[in-house]
């Protein structure tokens, strides 16, 4: 599973070896990695601080997907990892005078709590006062038109195409589709934490929150004003998160239509790039 990460980049462009100076020798490995440390907000935080010895223009890296995750001219250098805990590996590199790159080591930091998350975390994971929780939701049968249907990627708010209940049952649709109508039917629920994902049809999993909205197809752009972000699962899927039209295979990657005062839409992106199949749920009581 990728492991998202919310970045705090800091964009400029590479300086040329004239900017930075010409010192008389490339820096080593093992001084790059004796250069830098990481700083916690506080113990387990998932805000971060990379503290360098000498302001350089360095470059801070994922060390599990080589994701960058900031740069720039300077000593200090900030990001933020997002949900779900675990520990964090993290190397930085330089570009030295002769134009060679040194990489360092990697450096760790244990993640356990978050704070200054975007604040779609606090409707999809319940926000409290001693911080995230449980959310369970179901179908929205409280919207007018489709709860479950197609419509157009990366404008609609909802399917308006075809779909249940309007123009057919979502009972006939789950148990015609080879899912279950426990898992996928009327009564169907999931459950969100930021330790997991558990589903009604039996099924755990988990799930990461990006605020970036992409298309999966290339040559298709979402409107600019499309999405709040996206919601990729990982183990289990959504009810009826499958592509109807792509052979009625499994999808976990979402955008994140909606997410407020209890309502949220997820619309799966099918492989023609222009459909969405959009899943509209209601927050009900935890399971």
């Amino acid at each position: 599973m990728l492991l998202s990460l919310f970045v705090l980049l800091f964009a400029a462009c590479d300086p040329t070896t004239e900017e930075l100076g010409s010192p008389s020798k490339s820096i080593t490995a093992d001084e790059l990695t004796n250069s830098f440390s990481l700083t916690q907000e506080s113990d387990g935080n998932n805000n971060i601080t990379v503290n360098i010895a000498k302001a350089n223009y360095v470059k801070v890296y994922d060390a599990s997907n080589d994701a960058l995750l900031a740069q720039g001219l300077t000593s200090t250098l900030s990001f933020q990892v997002a949900p779900p805990a675990r520990d964090v590996d993290v190397y930085i590199t330089v570009i030295n005078a002769d134009g060679t790159i040194t990489k360092s080591a990697n450096k760790t930091v244990s993640v356990t709590n978050f704070t200054k998350l975007p604040e779609v975390y606090d409707e999809l994971f319940g926000k409290t006062a001693d911080g995230y929780g449980t959310t369970t939701w179901t179908w929205d049968d409280t919207v007018s038109g489709n709860y479950w249907g197609n419509g157009s990627w990366g404008s609609d708010l909802q399917g308006g195409w075809w779909g249940a209940p309007t123009s057919t049952d979502i009972d006939e649709q789950a148990t015609g589709k080879g899912l279950t109508t426990v898992g996928d039917g009327k009564e169907a629920w999931f459950s969100l934490s930021l330790s997991g994902v558990k589903t009604s049809r039996g099924e755990t999993g988990a799930v990461t929150v990006s605020t970036k909205v992409a298309s999966l197809v290339s040559g298709i752009t979402p409107s600019s004003s499309w999405g709040l972000g996206t919601m990729t699962f990982s183990g289990t899927i959504p009810p009826m998160g499958i592509l109807p039209n792509d052979g009625n295979a499994r999808c976990y990657t979402y955008t994140i239509v909606k997410a407020e005062d209890g309502h949220l839409v997820l619309c799966a992106q099918s492989g023609s790039g222009s459909e969405g199949w959009f899943l509209c749920f209601k927050k009900i009581e935890n399971k």
